[in-house]
């Protein structure tokens, strides 16, 4: 699995992995458009299109519906012109993220308002855990606030440094496994009691970061070189590297005329799953690979 597609000349929205028996990577060309991919061969399945309506409208439960793949996958995260609607892997919960800057929570079609604390700062980052509905949530100070689905458990500083001109990363394993926060210099590994687990200090500014699922790979992006990185989610110890326009040209191309993106362009977004197949955009090519076309870094031994 290696393959290439020039889908669009403007910027891709968002992909994500969709698991299934037929695993497929769905690709956000506009906010309520976009494209079906066969994950491991490149073979566009389907199109998605809707039309949003609004959730005390007749029609939110048909609408509601409808945001599943041809997989059978529910999709895990839909913009609206309202609202981000982030959803659980069986879609009987719903995170709303507003313009308002509120969390909303619709379990079983009862809609629950998360309750933040009086002197919290903006939200900027909202992450869901897909599998138990743990919620997750920066604001723009950098301080964590999680709830395990209507309940608050509390909010933790990170000790991020947060800049003025950036906005914080944040990305949540399924189960609990972990929570991963950044302010483009440090990766923070929490657990859900808001504990941090582990802290790293990057030698580069860090662009975009995802998690697979069961939390056990972090994927970033380098802005600046266009290199991707993995690490070991448990230890933030990297694993792999390479640059994204080596990737792009070793995989193969499914259209007979197509362009490679500019030189010095870099992942827009990303997304990784359990197996280690990846998916990222430049612009508008979309690419499909695995975390083997990337170069293994050496690991440290001790000495005997």
């Amino acid at each position: 699995m290696s393959w290439r597609v020039h889908l669009t000349n403007q910027a891709i929205q968002g992909v994500d992995i969709l698991p299934g028996k037929s695993p497929l990577l769905i690709v956000w060309t506009q906010r309520d458009r976009a494209t079906y991919f066969d994950l491991d061969s490149g073979a566009q399945v389907g199109e998605h299109l809707h039309s949003a309506v609004a959730r005390q409208s007749d029609k939110w439960a048909a609408f509601a519906a409808s945001l599943v793949a041809p997989n059978g996958a529910y999709l895990p995260l839909v913009r609206t012109a309202q609202a981000r609607i982030l959803t659980t892997d069986d879609g009987r919960l719903r995170l709303f993220w507003p313009s308002s800057g509120e969390l909303l929570l619709e379990l079983e079609s009862k809609e629950v308002k998360l309750e933040m604390p009086a002197r919290a700062a903006d939200l900027v980052a909202v992450g869901l855990d897909r599998f138990m509905g743990l919620v997750a949530a920066l604001d723009a100070k950098g301080k964590l606030h999680l709830f395990q689905q209507h309940i608050r458990v509390g909010s933790f500083d990170l000790k991020l440094r947060v800049e003025d001109d950036y906005q914080p990363l944040l990305a949540v394993a399924n189960g609990g496994a972990a929570i991963y926060a950044s302010d483009g210099h440090d990766i923070v590994s929490a657990d859900t009691s808001g504990k941090v687990r582990k802290r790293l200090a990057t030698h580069y500014y860090i662009g975009r970061m995802v998690c697979s699922p069961d939390g056990k790979l972090l994927m970033t992006s380098d802005p600046e070189t266009g290199v991707i990185r993995v690490y070991d989610g448990q230890e933030l110890s990297p694993t792999h590297q390479r640059h994204t326009l080596d990737l792009l040209q070793d995989a193969d191309q499914l259209q007979l005329i197509a362009d490679l993106p500019p030189f010095g362009a870099a992942a827009g977004t990303m997304a990784i799953d359990n197996r280690g197949a990846i998916a990222f955009n430049i612009s508008g090519v979309v690419c499909g690979t695995t975390l083997k076309q990337l170069d293994a870094l050496p690991r440290p031994q001790p000495l005997l």
